[in-house]
């Protein structure tokens, strides 16, 4: 029975939404982490110091034409981060979020004044091209990709609409310089900081809403909130390994018992980057469906969790290990 109870509390634990970037590598033997801040720019002359930052796609509203009819479709959880690297005239911007994410490096040539382009999307969708930048940042680019017609390329625009936002534009062109009718286009916003208290807070309404999903037994949103390659040590003996091995053991002890947090008390919480790491006591009250008196399993648990944007919270567990109470 208590393994049972401790099984299901596995998965009960409270995650932050919030996150920390910062885009890691090695430069002449040393490790330099650069944290995404426009307010500190590493040089001021960096022609991209406006693009700096963490990015999130406006509304989640995205206009396109691929052939046929244009139409606008939501993309949620389209997120990019985008650093100077070891120069001033340089942007490295990471995408992720659906598929199929890649990246995008710019170069400046203060000579030419030209911006050299070159990115790759997905397993196919290489691009490389040219194009200038003004004094206001706004971008012009002409870059070819692969996968598109021989001879097409297309012209994408960047215009700053403020200092935190920023609209994308790209039109197909053919090899006679006639527009296709093919095209993209979105508004980028600004992802702001969040301190420390507010990612805690986060956590703790977090706490709440997976709480709610035991009790009610919504193995659908448990199972969203677990990362495939979670494990969970419900003792020195005792593992599970990998998402359906977790759910299965759930679902087995929600057919059987209703589950009610009767104390849930937080002790730490760290917050590093895109991982948390939560200590909390906790005591569970067992009640049989199938009649019988109740229990109360008690213990302390420390989980994991890690930002993952398919995730209803932004976070999922990966790693969680139970300290049953011992008296």
């Amino acid at each position: 029975m208590k393994r049972a109870v401790a099984t299901l509390f596995l998965f009960c634990s409270v995650i932050c939404y919030g996150q920390q970037t910062s885009i890691k590598y090695e430069l002449n033997g040393r490790t330099s982490n650069q944290k995404l801040a426009v307010e500190k720019p590493y040089n001021s002359i960096n022609p991209f110091i406006k693009y700096i930052g963490e990015w999130g796609l406006k509304n989640e509203d995205w206009t396109q034409n691929w052939g046929g009819e244009t139409e606008t479709i939501k993309i949620p959880g389209h997120h990019t981060v985008s650093s100077q690297i070891n120069t001033v005239n340089s942007l490295l911007s990471i995408v992720d979020g659906p598929e199929p994410n890649g990246h995008i490096f710019w170069s400046y040539n203060p000579n030419t004044k030209e911006v050299f382009h070159s990115s790759s999307f997905g397993t196919i969708r290489s691009g490389q091209g040219q194009g200038t930048v003004n004094e206001n940042g706004d971008l012009r680019l002409k870059v070819s990709f692969e996968g598109e017609p021989e001879g097409t390329y297309r012209i994408y625009t960047y215009t700053w609409i403020s200092s935190d936002e920023y609209a994308l534009k790209s039109i197909q062109f053919d090899a006679t310089n006639k527009p296709t009718g093919l095209f993209y286009e979105g508004n980028f916003v600004r992802i702001k900081s969040k301190t420390n208290d507010d990612i805690r807070q986060e956590i703790l309404d977090h706490g709440a809403e997976i709480r709610k999903a035991f009790a009610d037994g919504n193995i659908e949103k448990i199972k969203q909130l677990h990362h495939p390659k979670v494990e969970k040590a419900l003792g020195f003996n005792d593992i599970q390994k990998g998402r359906e091995t977790v759910i299965k053991s759930i679902e087995g002890t929600l057919e059987n018992y209703h589950l009610e947090f009767i104390q849930n008390n937080v002790e730490s919480i760290l917050i590093e980057g895109n991982m948390a790491i939560e200590q909390t006591r906790f005591s569970i009250k067992g009640t049989s469906k199938k009649g019988g008196d109740p229990f109360i399993f008690s213990g302390r648990t420390m989980v994991t969790y890690i930002r993952d944007a398919k995730s209803p919270t932004g976070w999922v567990t990966i790693r969680e290990i139970i300290q049953p109470e011992s008296n």
